[in-house]
């Protein structure tokens, strides 16, 4: 006997023969058929709903007489395939949208199964794992079904717990384009929590530009200059090279979806520890770091300091790069040929130095000598020593000191030049000081030509060679401006009148005069005050503790003393009652 089952969902199988009605039921199907409703469900598109199991052909039978017992005539199912129902391989039938099932019956006992587009529309609301962030995916009613409501949102989103940053706004837009478009949507943002605002970290700013560490300087013709480095971060005294800004407290709390609160956080402070020669001033909202002293900024770790002085612990050359220091500079080698070391504060060198370029802020110190071979410099504004000294130019605004002698030197010291030890000797070249020499033996038995000039101030006389070369240059700009005025005054007519580009020249060129002829003004102001101290004579002699050589000449201002022969232990002084030069035997103490 054939079977009919309907069924909610089950797996497809490969298609059979389809059970179609012949025309004569078509058309009767078509006419007004009383048919009962015998079953009704709720299935999903591709759900598997009936399948129908055709009779198995019957066969008589008999009995222990022999008697024929003819076989049960099999009841054959039929099942016909209505709206939104899809019929594959005769048999099975599928649901071909979300909806209803409907099974009818006629009262031939034919069965009809149909589908009905019907669908409850469905919510989700899902919350971030840090809750602060809620979304919904909605998937809209279909057919008879209600729509899915605001009110239905709101309140799973409650029942979830979520009271904060719900965004109705949101929501409404969604339910309404489901029930006017049927459209769904998926992880729409409908509520946001509230972040706190923690407070800002602190903040340490740097006021100096650190060393790079480069080992060499690219030059523009690409070339590599590896005499400048930059190793050295120098800071000068009282110079503010650090301020460190508080970090600032929470300035709001936050909430999450849920209304959970979440504190705001106090910003990490900067952890700066003070080290050596340094200052800090509290101005409430930050720290301002200063040098105490000129010298090395030095970080290490957390920590910062300066440093007074520099320690090379071999040479200044190639490894080294020059060197520009703000505070000491001890080198416990040589200073190579070409390289520089300047430094603001005292230089102490315990090798030699070469043919180079050495300036201390205070006294400079070459516990050797120098081989300038006519390009070394060096230059003090405190006192400056050494041991030896040949082919140089010798500068201090004090005294200078030669331990052993000094060949071919031009030397300008604003105090004394003193070589008087045991081999204390000086041979050709030049002295300027301002209050005298004192040397054991001056110039050799060769007759070497010397000058040596004492009794005036030696760098008020370069300061007015400097000045007059400079007012030399301003003079010259000023005749070349005078020359292009006077062309314009030769064109007829009010040059106020000109065209607005030689207007423009004309005005600039008045203005540089009138601001050049200020700036000569002040130089030869300043041009007559050097003039009035360069006259100042200061008390001056020079002591030879043992040999004058011919060939030297000394010079007081305008006159001038050379030995005609060779003169021992004597005392040469300018006279101002009989406006001369004098010698006298000098008796060492």
């Amino acid at each position: 006997m054939g079977k009919l089952k309907l069924r909610s969902l089950t797996k497809k199988k490969e298609p059979e023969k389809v059970v179609t009605l012949t025309r004569a039921e078509r058309a009767k199907e078509k006419a007004s058929i009383e048919k009962e409703l015998v079953k009704k469900g709720y299935a999903r598109k591709a759900d598997l709903i009936a399948r129908v199991i055709h009779a198995v052909c019957s066969k008589d039978g008999k009995n222990v007489f022999g008697e024929k017992i003819p076989a049960k005539k099999m009841y054959e199912p039929r099942l016909i395939a209505g709206s939104n129902v899809k019929v594959e391989r005769g048999t099975d039938y599928y649901m071909n949208c979300d909806g209803v099932v409907e099974v009818l019956k006629d009262e031939r006992g034919i069965y009809y199964i149909q589908g009905r587009l019907f669908r409850f529309g469905r919510i989700r609301v899902s919350v971030t794992g840090d809750e602060m962030e809620a979304y919904l995916t909605l998937i809209p009613s279909v057919g008879e079904a209600d729509p899915v409501s605001s009110e239905q949102v709101i309140s799973e989103c409650e029942r979830q717990g979520i009271v904060f940053g719900l965004d109705r706004d949101a929501i409404r837009s969604v339910v309404e384009r489901a029930e006017k478009e049927g459209v769904e949507s998926k992880d729409v943002l409908i509520a946001r929590g509230e972040e706190p605002v923690n407070g800002s970290d602190g903040l340490l700013e740097f006021k100096v530009r650190f060393a790079s560490g480069t080992p060499f300087k690219l030059l523009e013709n690409g070339r590599v200059d590896y005499s400048e480095q930059d190793r050295i971060t120098n800071v000068n005294e009282g110079e503010l090279f650090a301020v460190v800004k508080k970090a600032q407290t929470g300035v709001k709390d936050g909430h999450t979806v849920k209304g959970e609160l979440i504190k705001s956080i106090k910003g990490r402070e900067v952890e700066l520890e003070v080290g050596s020669n340094i200052t800090v001033e509290d101005k409430g909202h930050a720290l301002y770091y200063s040098s105490m002293i000129g010298g090395q900024l030095v970080i290490n770790g957390k920590s910062v300091s300066v440093e007074p002085r520099l320690k090379i612990e071999g040479d200044v050359g190639p490894t080294t790069g020059n060197i520009r220091f703000d505070g000491n500079v001890l080198i416990k080698g040589n200073i190579k040929d070409n390289f520089h070391v300047v430094a603001k504060k005292s230089i102490t060198v315990e090798g030699n130095v070469g043919s180079c370029v050495v300036k201390s802020g205070e006294n400079l110190l070459v516990k050797n000598g120098v081989v300038g071979k006519n390009k070394a410099y060096l230059f003090a504004k405190g006192n400056l020593s050494v041991k030896f000294a040949e082919n140089a130019v010798l500068v201090a605004l004090g005294n200078i000191h030669i331990q052993r002698a000094a060949l071919n030197c031009k030397m300008t010291s604003g105090e004394r030049v003193v070589s008087k030890t045991e081999k204390g000797q000086i041979i050709g070249g030049e002295i300027r000081a301002k209050k005298g020499v004192e040397v054991k033996t001056l110039g050799n038995e060769s007759e070497h030509k010397m000058d040596v000039f004492v009794g005036l101030d030696f760098f008020v006389e370069n300061r007015l060679r400097e000045l007059r070369s400079t007012k030399t240059k301003y003079e010259n700009g000023m005749k070349k401006l005078l020359l292009i005025l006077d062309k314009f005054n030769k064109i007829e007519g009010d040059p106020e009148n000109l065209p607005e580009k030689l207007k423009k020249v004309y005005v600039e060129t008045r203005k540089k005069r009138a601001l050049l002829g200020l700036a000569i003004q002040n130089l030869k102001k300043k041009e007559l005050e050097l003039m009035g101290q360069l006259e100042e004579r200061w008390e001056a002699e020079v002591l030879v503790h043992e040999s004058l050589f011919r060939g030297v000449r000394i010079y007081y201002g305008g006159v001038f003393y050379e030995p005609d022969m060779t003169k021992t232990r004597v005392k040469i002084y300018y006279d101002k009652n009989y406006e001369k030069i004098k010698l006298e035997k000098f008796i060492a103490r």
